[in-house]
């Protein structure tokens, strides 16, 4: 790390939509005729289940406005006791909901998901951020997430491997993520974020992988408490940016509180 963090001022403005009112982007065009709308569809997501997903477009805090859409698609189907809760190429959409930049402290941006869509066009709502990144061609941490995820479901996994050479990966266990809400605190206050988990050579994450991996000065906000939304990724650069094909491990945050009349 460069030492440098995200000040107290940005990190206020960025989170701020976490505990106010959230800005979401305005309908474009109330004027064209009605679509006849599928059924709505109920993903029985439970809060903390984590999303292997690749981001479809490249995201800069330079450039990204309030509103601008930001989708990833999912890489591998989230399944519970042999049923698909969410097929593999479903997309999982959301929108950017502010940026901010200090010239001496680095620069954030607040990103939240808020809908899925089926590959058969179906949509359902959910709430969900970032808990893991890594850039498209970030090497594997990992040789096997199918012996990995035995050992972290046995209780045997304590620290990360710091390398590990290539191998076939042929598990698929999808559990319920151990993610934890970070302390909450000043941007000066808060800890060197710790690098958790693992990534496979398919660029998936374990389910337990928290952190940017390959991305030092790059840092992960992603409360799970109660009424929380979205993300908060910080950098001591002066630009946040992640490139199109951006491994992301989404996680689902607790159901958004009913919004307020606007």
């Amino acid at each position: 790390m460069t030492g440098k963090v995200v000040g107290t001022a940005l990190l206020a403005l960025l989170l701020a939509g976490t505990t106010m009112e959230q800005t979401r982007p305005e309908p474009r065009d109330q004027t064209s005729k009605p679509v006849a709308q599928q059924p709505a569809t109920t993903i029985p997501l439970c809060a903390g289940t984590a999303i292997n997903t690749s981001l479809l477009s490249a995201l800069d805090s330079r450039r990204s406005k309030p509103g601008d859409s930001v989708m990833v698609a999912v890489t591998e189907a989230v399944v519970y006791q042999r049923s698909v809760l969410l097929p593999k190429g479903s997309r999982i959409v959301g929108h950017v909901v502010r940026t901010g930049t200090d010239a001496e402290q680095g620069s954030a941006i607040f990103v939240e998901f808020d809908k899925a869509v089926l590959p058969n066009g179906q949509e359902a709502s959910l709430n969900a951020g970032i808990q893991a990144l890594a850039p498209p061609n970030a090497p594997a941490t990992i040789p096997s997430r199918k012996e990995y995820e035995k050992d972290w479901v046995a209780g045997n996994i304590s620290t990360v491997p710091e390398a590990a050479p290539p191998d076939a990966d042929s598990g698929t266990m999808v559990v319920p993520s151990t993610y934890t809400t970070p302390r909450k605190s000043l941007a000066s206050e808060l800890p060197e974020q710790k690098i958790e988990g693992g990534l496979d050579r398919q660029g998936r994450f374990t389910v337990d992988s928290k952190g940017a991996f390959d991305s030092p000065d790059m840092r992960i906000f992603t409360p799970v408490s109660e009424g929380s939304h979205g993300t908060v990724l910080m950098d001591a650069q002066k630009s946040v940016r992640l490139e199109s094909g951006t491994r992301l491990l989404i996680v689902i945050q607790p159901p958004a509180s009913s919004p307020e009349a606007h």
